[in-house]
């Protein structure tokens, strides 16, 4: 059946490092026994009944979602530019900043506008570099994941995708990621984190939510 694994949350309860630590280790737990939704740290209800009945309104849709969550788990990926190989890149292969470059370089720096024209086209063309980096990234990893959905963006970084992979074939989607960030040459770098309970999939996509199909 459909069970929900709630605990009393006292009075002037402030939530501590330790309290955090404590529900993953429960999460953990629990999905040693079977598929887990899990709730983000904090969730609260006015009561026990407010549960019921929503396990019961609900019972369908969370039943079906166990189903796509069973024997997977989430993997988030996160990339980052080296800033100097990516300017280096650019420069080499976009002929009109390395022209606009070249030109200011000539004239000693050039005029205010002049430098704040250049890292504005600097800064565009970055832009459409880490899009086009992260797509790749994704177009790569995808076969490999049942979902992808985007995460919170993370200051520095051009990625950040969760992924929900088969506990069969985890090791293997680590090492595709390992290998797309050595063939990045340089200019990226990917970092996984993993395995995890599968938050970013525990309710299906919300209408114009950022995902991969």
């Amino acid at each position: 059946g459909l069970t929900a694994v709630v605990s009393d949350a006292p009075e002037g309860l402030r939530p501590r490092r330790r309290d955090l630590v404590a529900h993953e280790a429960v999460l953990a737990a629990l999905a040693t026994d079977g598929v887990v939704l899990p709730m983000r740290f904090g969730a609260l209800t006015d009561s026990d009944d407010v549960v019921r009945d929503e396990l019961s309104a609900h019972r369908t849709d969370y039943s079906a979602r166990l189903d796509v969550l069973e024997d997977r788990v989430e993997i988030n990926v996160k990339g980052f530019h080296s800033e100097d190989a990516l300017l280096r890149e650019l420069l080499a292969t976009d002929a009109g900043l390395r022209q606009a470059n070249e030109e200011l370089r000539a004239a000693g720096g050039g005029t205010p506008g002049q430098r704040l024209d250049f890292g504005e086209r600097v800064a565009a063309a970055v832009g459409v570099l880490q899009e086009r980096h992260a797509e790749q990234v994704v177009a790569a990893l995808r076969p490999y994941a049942a979902e992808a959905r985007q995460a919170p963006a993370v200051p520095g970084a051009f990625l950040n995708v969760s992924f929900l992979v088969d506990e069969g074939r985890r090791e293997e989607f680590e090492q595709v990621v390992d290998d797309l960030g050595r063939r990045g040459g340089g200019l990226y770098e990917l970092r996984w984190h993993g395995p995890l309970p599968p938050y970013s999939f525990a309710a299906e996509p919300l209408p114009g939510e950022a995902a991969w199909g």
